[in-house]
């Protein structure tokens, strides 16, 4: 292999001049390693399951193993790329990681289309390698720290962003798909979340990993910022009320919310969710009792959780990236024509990394539910979010307007002059 790589057997080769071609290509026939290599691909899906192994050295002889297929043509693409992008997160080793994002780098490359489809699924594929490899890791993380020699924290990056940078971020049209595929596992379906009922802290988790990367990416583009905040905006727009209208109206059936209250006044689960232990505060007998729905208390707080990270994420992108401004974003209409000032958009290294943590991700092992302290103090959370949202889309309705309006209107006399 070294030989072959390095063209020092193609000028030995090439060095002896009696050698026809029939000899130059009968000679690189290795029966050995044919039959090697016939044995090897017969074993390729139990070699792909190797690469989750606990132990580090089988998932790294296992990734080099794939290096040297693959070189050789023997493996498909399609069925290796999800389990290199799994190994970018196996953060605590160092070189598979870097091994991993060689071989992809290469493979965009050659292939810049295989990347960008399977890009949403690898970012899932790795939160799953993390839980299996490290299940001790109460937290799954997308993120790395680079420091300086002297040991001194500099920035937390992504363990995607270099794919992210090298074959997606090029092209506005593959970046706002692969945004839009992973906004999308934020939003479910009625008969699909009820199939999931049992699995939604696992749920609430991927959507925490999955939040922190699109956080962290990093974007040469105001366009793609605009474009996710935007696309939150819809998403809060659309589930956001419905989800409080439901959680309201299941809590006024054990008398602990009042259905016609002003949502912008705090109820009595958020009053109670500031104290050490919210369920047991005066007032809140109700949920405590064995009556108490909690599987539907459970399940209608991470819907609000799901939401809550994405009100998060909204207020993250605004935060770290000065250009977005309430203007800008009151003018921002998808798919139009692209700016010349939203290229370069610059991003402010200082910001603290994004909270992605749930505070409901206790799972009480008795009755596979959450603790109703967590769910308490997640739905206060929810609803105080909401609110800031919900003010801040007013202040830009009534502030942003008219400047809006203008602009538009001076953009159709410019199409309409050009006609």
């Amino acid at each position: 292999e070294a030989r072959v790589e390095s063209g020092e057997a193609q000028r030995q080769m090439d060095s002896k001049g009696g050698i026809t071609t029939s000899k130059k290509v009968s000679g690189d026939q290795d029966g050995d390693a044919s039959l090697i290599a016939s044995c090897c691909i017969q074993h390729v899906p139990r070699l792909f399951q190797m690469t989750s192994s606990v132990n580090a050295s089988v998932r790294l002889h296992a990734l080099l193993l794939i290096e040297t297929l693959l070189r050789q043509g023997l493996l498909n693409p399609m069925e290796m790329v999800p389990y290199l992008f799994a190994l970018l997160g196996d953060l605590e080793q160092p070189q598979i990681r870097m091994t991993a994002l060689r071989l992809l780098s290469e493979e965009g490359e050659k292939r810049p289309d295989i990347i960008r489809q399977l890009l949403a699924e690898g970012i899932k594929q790795s939160y799953y390698f993390q839980c299996k490899v490290y299940p001790d890791t109460d937290h799954a993380t997308a993120l790395i720290t680079n420091r300086f020699q002297n040991d001194e924290v500099q920035t937390e990056c992504c363990i995607f962003d270099q794919i992210f940078k090298n074959s997606i971020r090029s092209s506005r049209t593959h970046s706002a798909r692969v945004i839009k595929s992973l906004l999308a596992l934020f939003s479910e379906d009625e008969d699909r979340g009820k199939r999931e009922q049992e699995t939604s802290h696992c749920n609430i988790a991927l959507l925490s990993f999955i939040s922190e990367v699109i956080a962290h990416l990093s974007y040469n583009h105001l366009s793609d910022v605009l474009f996710i905040i935007h696309h939150i905006s819809g998403m809060i727009a659309l589930e956001g009320n419905d989800t409080m209208s439901k959680l309201t109206s299941f809590l006024f059936t054990y008398g602990l919310s009042d259905e016609d209250k002003d949502p912008s006044e705090k109820d009595k689960l958020e009053r109670a969710a500031t104290n050490e232990n919210p369920s047991r505060s005066k007032g809140l007998g109700a949920i405590r009792k064995k009556s108490f729905d909690k599987k539907k208390f459970t399940y209608l707080c991470t819907k609000a959780s799901a939401l809550v990270l994405l009100l998060r994420l909204s207020s993250f992108l605004r935060e770290v990236y000065g250009s977005v401004t309430t203007t800008r974003l009151m003018e921002y209409i998808p798919g139009e024509k692209e700016r010349i000032t939203d290229r370069g958009v610059n991003r402010n290294v200082h910001t603290e990394p994004f909270s992605s943590r749930i505070s409901n991700g206790i799972l009480r092992r008795d009755d596979r539910f959450f603790e109703v302290d967590n769910l308490i103090r997640q739905y206060a959370e929810f609803r105080k979010l909401m609110r800031i949202h919900d003010g801040s889309s007013a202040v830009q309705s009534n502030d942003g307007g008219a400047q809006v309006n203008a602009f538009r209107r001076k953009r159709q006399l410019s199409a309409t002059e050009s006609d």
